[in-house]
């Protein structure tokens, strides 16, 4: 346990402890912003004869589209901004996404209301792209759904996924694996290139608003440190521990989502001499996105 906090930091953190957010409020100032790519908002009619998939976050969308190419239309639930531990959609909106051929949820309980789109459509196609995964715990009571932040899960997701999409078009099968194939190479190859960016480094500690990147820490052995203890306030001991293993550790950033409102975190970074950067877990464009967060934690 860190020693005595001296005054200064005292009143620092009995500040924040009031202005800290523990809900997952969205961002209403504007902020640093990994590469992000255009998704739906909401489902929409396809008239064409393509496969109508729907999927709950943008990067789901984007390996449906590397697995599907040109034989599938995607549209992304969550929207761009929103945090999905705490997103429902509406009745209208559960009617328009129970009219996809194939949804593909991330699982691990992110889709709280699954059971709700699947009383609307029976009949529909899921893919729960979670399956065949280890799971982490995010709390004693809840599974850490953000699986899809380890390039090896997103491996195992991008299987499933062409599982489903064989299943409502076997007579494309090929096509799909081909497709799953050359994208399971991007993955592989960025892991690799990733392994060795960081087996290079002594200090492996970065420090985090919200624990999103339980699942990428765990594949670098790396120690991720969140200012949010879980989805709760923080106690002023907490936050001085934070600020002390920062300073010792030479810690030069801390990481925020647009989805979380910074003001916080803001204030902590201050106190740091730490820069503010935002990486975004819910970008549509993976794979440039993941290079991006892994550069700016490597660089920390």
């Amino acid at each position: 346990m860190i020693g005595n906090i001296n005054k200064s930091i005292s009143i620092l953190v009995l500040l924040l402890a009031v202005t800290i957010l523990s809900g997952c409020i969205s961002q209403d100032e504007s902020s640093p912003a990994a590469p992000s790519g255009a998704v739906s908002a909401a489902p929409s009619g396809n008239a064409s004869d393509k496969i109508s998939v729907a999927v709950t976050i943008a990067p789901l969308g984007e390996f449906v589209r590397a697995v599907g190419g040109e034989k599938v239309v995607v549209t992304v639930i969550v929207p761009p901004g929103a945090e999905p531990h705490t997103f429902e959609p509406t009745p209208s909106l559960m009617v328009d996404m129970a009219k996809a051929d194939l949804y593909v949820m991330n699982g691990a309980g992110l889709e709280f209301w699954m059971d709700k789109l699947l009383g609307a459509n029976k009949r529909m196609v899921v893919v729960d792209s979670s399956q065949g995964i280890s799971l982490l715990q995010e709390s004693e009571d809840e599974i850490d759904p953000h699986i899809w932040l380890s390039l090896r899960n997103a491996a195992i997701q991008v299987e499933n996924i062409c599982s489903g999409l064989i299943e409502i078009d076997p007579q494309n099968k090929d096509y799909y694996i081909k497709n799953r194939d050359d994208y399971l190479g991007k993955l592989k190859a960025l892991d690799e290139e990733l392994g060795q960016t960081f087996a290079g480094k002594r200090a492996k500690i970065f420090i985090v608003q919200h624990p999103a990147w339980t699942y990428f820490a765990r594949d670098y052995d790396l120690r991720q440190v969140p200012l949010m203890e879980g989805e709760k306030e923080p106690g002023p001991r907490y936050l001085g521990e934070v600020i002390e293993l920062a300073r010792k550790n030479n810690i030069t950033a801390v990481f925020v989502e647009p989805q979380f409102n910074p003001k916080s975190a803001e204030v902590i970074g201050r106190e740091m001499n730490a820069r503010i950067v935002a990486l975004d877990p819910l970008a549509g464009n993976y794979l440039d996105n993941m290079r991006y967060a892994s550069r700016e934690i490597a660089q920390s």
